[in-house]
């Protein structure tokens, strides 16, 4: 499987998804975890940066 191919699963199988948190016990780690149980994990041994970026809204203005 490519990694466009990996993406575009991905993407099917968390179409929807609500999340419930997120976890980063360690600067190269990633735990999303959704209200249905389902979980994505990310480790690295190197630091992983976490960019959010959100829609044009007054939460985005407000900053």
């Amino acid at each position: 499987m490519t990694l466009e191919e990996e993406a575009d699963r991905a993407t099917e199988l968390l179409r929807g998804k609500i999340v419930r948190r997120v976890v980063r016990n360690r600067s190269g780690e990633l735990l999303i975890e959704f209200e249905d149980g389902c979980r994505i994990f990310a480790d690295s041994n190197s630091a992983l940066e976490l960019s959010i970026e959100l829609r044009d809204s007054a939460e985005n203005l407000a900053e």
